[in-house]
């Protein structure tokens, strides 16, 4: 498989991946100003998800489905995370720590995948930028 497919699969993956941890956040969340938040990170996740997928089928690939197990392994590591404190600063904690493994899964891939496409080079790029700024507006929420 060429470098640009793999590179936009990579896309496609992280974005799904964060923009399922957000919808479930968001049940959690008790604070309106943490859901508007966790609203607008969910909006950038959907977007960078079909924007990779649009260029993925372009590009001559598909997106891979999340495994079952996968899911349920997130699910319950959230579940469990937000069983006792739900509080803004606990979800805001969670929410950058998903951005951050973000940042350095699409940091790996661009490294991995240098000879991709310009185009997907930029996709990626344009999501480990997002995933720096919800870093930097959970910070807001952090408390002791």
């Amino acid at each position: 498989m060429n470098e640009t497919v793999q590179l936009l699969q990579d896309v496609v993956r992280n974005a799904r991946t964060g923009r399922d941890a957000v919808e479930q956040l968001m049940k959690k969340a008790e604070s309106g100003r943490m859901h508007d938040e966790l609203a607008r990170e969910l909006e950038d996740y959907t977007a960078a998800q079909h924007e990779g997928e649009r260029a993925l089928v372009d590009a001559g690939g598909r997106a891979e489905p999340s495994g079952p197990m996968e899911r349920a392994g997130m699910w319950m590591g959230l579940e469990m995370e937000t069983l006792t404190d739900r509080s803004s600063a606990h979800i805001a904690e969670i929410a950058i720590q998903g951005a951050n493994m973000g940042v350095v899964e699409m940091t790996k891939s661009l490294n991995t995948y240098a000879g991709a496409e310009p185009a997907a080079r930029d996709m990626a790029e344009r999501f480990v930028a997002r995933q720096n700024e919800t870093i930097e507006r959970q910070k807001q929420f952090l408390k002791n």
